[in-house]
């Protein structure tokens, strides 16, 4: 290698090794790839900055979030209380009772909090109750905390399911017997022969009366005292054009001295519905209806059913 002199010098001659050129051209080389290596890395670092910000902000919402879902589950524990109570009150007015796998505890006694472990210190900004463990990271804590509520809470929701549909089960089964037990009068008039002994108009001898007889106009519209079956629709020798239904849970029903059957045998009525007009056909003085109740196989006063009054 030759340098020239800055002035009218004598030439100065450098010899250099081929080693160390090679030598120095690779270190500019690895120097050069540092450089780049450190820009890239600083590229790199910039990115995982913002990246950190973002999922920093990200995390700040789902706190909020995650506050919100365990303040909505407080409040639908609440809610599933003020649901038990209500139960409660429905089984006294229907005389159901407490449910078979209830305890008569409020909702939520014995089950899991909405609350973290023991506090390390409170969060700016949130609820007091809301508080950070040193074994557990925050919102693990809330999240693992809000998921034993849920589980919890679905078993309640499955709990009051079944129970609620117990009394569903039960009021079904009393709406059907109320339906079936001949308790209101299937004609307005009023009682010319009770329940009981009397004189027989015909023979003038005492005998006993299985039936009421109540007294209306002629074509007065009769209705069935309870639902059921028609079993027998005709005549039926003394007793005229006759109905008979089978209304179930051991009743049934006998209407007599019709002028009109207006159903068919093997008809299923229901309570209140038409099923013939007064009149006095077979063995009658006047137009009235021959009302008989039986249960078990025995005829029972018809008055001791009644929830309405006779107009």
């Amino acid at each position: 290698m030759w340098i020239p002199p800055h002035c009218l010098r004598r030439v100065r001659r450098i010899r250099i090794s081929r080693f160390m050129f090679s030598l120095s051209i690779t270190g500019a080389v690895f120097a050069l790839l540092a450089i780049l290596f450190l820009i890239y890395s600083y590229v790199q670092l910039r990115e995982k900055a913002s990246w950190l910000d973002e999922l920093e902000r990200v995390n700040r919402i789902q706190k909020v979030k995650i506050f919100s879902l365990a303040g909505k589950v407080k409040d639908f524990t609440e809610t599933m209380e003020r649901l038990k109570e209500l139960e409660d009150k429905i089984r006294t007015l229907a005389g159901v009772g407490e449910s078979a796998s209830g305890t008569g505890e409020s909702l939520g006694k014995g089950g899991p909090g909405i609350y973290l472990p023991p506090a390390e210190g409170l969060i700016a900004g949130y609820p007091g109750q809301f508080i950070i463990s040193k074994e557990y990271p925050f919102a693990y804590a809330l999240i693992g905390r809000t998921e034993e509520n849920v589980n919890y809470l679905e078993m309640e929701v499955r709990s009051r399911e079944e129970s609620l549909g117990e009394v569903e089960k039960i009021l079904l089964q009393k709406k059907d017997l109320f339906a079936s037990t001949p308790n209101i009068f299937p004609v307005q008039g009023w009682i010319s022969s009770g329940f009981g002994q009397r004189r027989n108009p015909f023979t003038k001898k005492r005998e006993f009366h299985q039936a009421i007889d109540i007294v209306a106009p002629w074509g007065t519209e009769i209705r069935a005292a309870a639902q059921g079956k028609v079993t027998s629709a005709g005549w039926s020798g003394p007793y005229g054009l006759t109905v008979k239904v089978r209304d179930g849970y051991g009743y049934s029903t006998v209407y007599g001295h019709l002028s009109r059957i207006m159903v068919e045998k093997g008809a299923w009525v229901t309570k209140g519905e038409v099923i013939g007009r007064v009149g006095s056909t077979g063995r009658s003085t006047g137009p009235h209806l021959h009302f008989e109740v039986w249960f078990e196989g025995k005829t029972i006063n018809p008055l001791d059913l009644m929830v309405e009054p006779l107009g």
